[in-house]
């Protein structure tokens, strides 16, 4: 289901990653998959069910490697920026103070801020069933599976965390769909840099 994208992402990254990357794109080459126990550990530890189009993915790469950006999503209003894959062990430790409670927006924003929220994403601020899995370096921007959709939405989308001007935007149906938008944007990225 999502070989083929990543067999595209390997076709572009050599392509793109510029001579001062050349170690961080060599780490992630080295980098293996994930495990099924550290799946298991993750689902029942924060109450999900993993994707298997992630799990996939997470088999051949457990995350990137530290500020090595693989993936290049659209969010908000047509916002593009670079981000690395958290690994599991990555994701566990930032969701321990990240998204670690319940908070509506209602507690953060007006009502005409809130109304501007994607139908598909439910009124919050944080929300415990959401689990990082990319992050833009220095943090202010993260990229969440959603395991708490609105009705409009599907369990395992992908919303984004934008901080300063802090708000949460819908980014793609299923990480999938995330890794396709991302190549796609990929490929008109001039140089993979730091």
């Amino acid at each position: 289901m999502i070989k083929h994208h990543i067999d595209r992402l390997e076709k572009l990254l050599p392509l793109k990653v510029g001579e001062d990357c050349q170690e961080e794109y060599e780490t992630y080459l080295k980098l293996e998959g994930a495990g099924e126990e550290q799946f298991a550990v993750l689902e029942m530890k924060y109450g999900v069910i993993l994707p298997d189009d992630f799990k996939e993915f997470y088999r051949y790469k457990n995350g990137s490697g530290y500020h090595f950006h693989i993936f290049y999503p659209s969010y908000g209003e047509g916002a593009v920026s670079p981000f690395y894959l958290l690994s599991l062990e990555e994701i566990d430790k930032l969701k321990a103070y990240f998204c670690s409670e319940d908070i509506l927006l209602s507690e953060h924003f007006e009502e005409d801020e809130i109304a501007r929220l994607d139908k598909r994403i439910r009124p919050y601020y944080g929300n415990r069933k959401w689990l990082p899995i990319a992050q833009l370096a220095g943090g202010s921007l993260y990229l969440m599976l959603d395991f708490d959709p609105s009705e409009h939405g599907k369990a395992g989308q992908v919303i984004a965390f934008v901080h300063d001007p802090d708000f949460i935007y819908y980014a793609a149906d299923s990480f999938a769909e995330l890794l396709d938008i991302s190549n796609k944007n990929l490929e008109d990225w001039e140089e993979i840099d730091y």
